[in-house]
């Protein structure tokens, strides 16, 4: 049998208790102090039940069986009512109707209703405004009526041009 050659030393480090933050000697994937390696001396610390994004919300009940609530979707606008199943132990529940719990169909309603009441403005400012409509239609009309003299000086000209033949070339002349 073969020894080992060496002796392993001990790699102890200075490290921070991840509980009480004193500093301790200990092996280094040690987390805690020698007060706070026994479980019984570490408080068990309940989890917050807020959510962690903002596409839910928080709802505190004391319900022993499962209760459906009707709730209103918090998107500006929409005001539509969907069905939510509430349990016990369960405090986080979607915030956005069916249609709107997808981040890409919310943003994608939001444009669609900007362009909707970008288009309501721009009809409104239309019917507030019909008189500036009429002027250029009066302005093309006579601009119409100014071309169709000077086509027809261009036509004359062009008919005299064209009545008049070039010289027929004889057979025996060569040029």
């Amino acid at each position: 049998m073969q020894l080992p050659k060496y002796k392993k030393k001990k790699r102890i480090k200075l490290k921070i208790c991840q509980y009480c933050g004193k500093e301790f000697w200990g092996h280094p994937i040690a987390k805690y102090c020698e007060l706070h390696r026994d479980v019984k001396q570490r408080e068990k610390t309940k989890k917050s039940p807020e959510p962690g994004d903002s596409n839910n919300r928080t709802y505190n009940h004391d319900f022993i069986e499962v209760v459906e609530e009707n709730w209103i979707c918090e998107l500006d606008g929409c005001g539509k009512s969907y069905v939510v199943k509430i349990f016990p132990k369960q405090f986080v529940y979607p915030r956005f109707c069916e249609e709107h719990r997808n981040e890409f169909r919310r943003r994608n309603w939001i444009r669609q209703k900007q362009l909707e009441d970008i288009r309501k403005i721009r009809a409104a400012a239309a019917k507030a405004a019909p008189a500036p409509k009429a002027a250029p239609a009066k302005a093309a009309a006579a601009s119409k009526a100014a071309a169709k003299p000077a086509a027809k000086a261009v036509a004359s000209e062009a008919k005299p041009a064209a009545k008049a033949k070039p010289a027929k070339k004889s057979a025996g002349s060569k040029a």
